[in-house]
């Protein structure tokens, strides 16, 4: 899986877990989105890109 399919399945697990109806479906896409950003993370590194925080914030701060 290239880096791009990995970004749009990790949005995708965090979009569906949002909308899941219950909880066994919410912990179910609670671990895809733990699950893709790892993949995204091995795969950053082995292509020597540099470190990408995860964050919180709905926006970065302002400058």
């Amino acid at each position: 899986m290239d880096l791009n399919e990995l970004l749009a399945n990790h949005q995708r697990a965090l979009f569906n877990q949002r909308s899941a109806r219950t909880m066994r479906d919410r912990e179910t896409y609670f671990d895809l989105v733990g699950y893709y950003a790892e993949r995204i993370r091995k795969l950053r590194i082995s292509a020597g890109l540099p470190r990408y925080h995860w964050t919180d914030e709905p926006r970065p701060p302002k400058e």
